[in-house]
């Protein structure tokens, strides 16, 4: 595991085939630290990456890995050219050097085994739809990406039943290491904390939110984003073929700092607006 200034951490395993890397980080520098690493430790040339998701701080250093496989669920491949070119714009003052959006040139559906390396890569949705983990199946290690964090995760899928599955099963796997990209080594009661965050969410229980320190912000967040996500699929509905993804979410205000009253407005009046475009009552 190395972690970043930022505290984010990356997963190398050093196998007999393949050296794998679990995630990009931000750009080409963050990888120049990486092979710095790697450069005092024996390894295999052949550089295998694994995008465990599509968000933009785990896939941005691909670009500096041109010659690499670079595996990810199918689903992330998809949402990497439907997402990435806003999320360049707007998060684009922590790049780590020059950016290009480079794509997964691997897929799979469910998993993808590197058996000469005792490796597996497993789809677990969850924090957003195309999450997958990684699994060291010989020092029983998983890599969760950013399924689990310290407080509470960031929710930015709207099957939190699912979200939730996912976790119970990393509860109840025969893992011995659980490594979150931005909690590092984490335990099993943690997840079970996620768990019990996640079923309030669900269910509209009352939260204590005390605890959540500077995490409070991403409750807001999770709350927020769980409200434009019904919008969203009402404007898909509606503008059909012609719904753009990045025009719809470069207009939403900051889900972190919207309180629900004044988000539910704006969107209301969007709905409305494109609902008269289009010349429905």
């Amino acid at each position: 595991m190395l972690t970043f200034d930022d505290a984010i951490s990356v997963m190398i395993i050093i196998g007999t085939r393949y050296t794998v890397l679990c995630d990009t980080h931000l750009g080409p520098d963050s990888i120049q630290e990486i092979y710095g690493f790697l450069a005092s430790i024996d390894h295999p040339d052949n550089l295998f990456i694994f995008n465990s998701h599509s968000d933009w701080d785990h896939i941005w250093g691909n670009c500096a890995c041109p010659d690499s496989i670079i595996a990810a669920h199918i689903s992330c491949l998809e949402r990497m050219k439907e997402r990435s070119a806003l999320d360049l714009v707007r998060n684009g003052e922590k790049t780590r050097g020059p950016v290009q959006i480079i794509l997964p040139n691997l897929t799979f559906d469910s998993r993808l085994c590197l058996e000469d390396d005792d490796i597996e890569f497993i789809h677990a949705p969850g924090h957003t739809i195309d999450s997958s983990v990684c699994l060291d199946r010989k020092g029983e290690i998983l890599y969760v990406g950013d399924l689990v964090e310290d407080p509470i995760p960031y929710i930015d899928y709207d099957r939190i039943d699912v979200y939730m599955k996912t976790l119970e099963s990393l509860v109840s796997s025969s893992v011995q290491v659980f490594i979150s990209a931005h909690s590092g080594i984490i335990t099993r009661d943690l997840i079970r904390s996620n768990i019990s965050y996640l079923n309030a969410v669900l269910t509209g229980k009352e939260i204590d939110t005390s605890l959540f320190g500077d995490y409070i912000t991403v409750h807001q967040a999770n709350i927020n984003t769980r409200t434009i996500f019904r919008y969203e699929a009402l404007a898909r509905e509606i503008l059909r073929d012609t719904f753009v993804f990045e025009k719809f979410w470069s207009g939403i205000p900051d889900p972190e700092g919207s309180d629900q009253e004044s988000l539910i407005k704006f969107l209301n009046e969007y709905l409305q607006e494109i609902r008269i475009r289009r010349g429905i009552p």
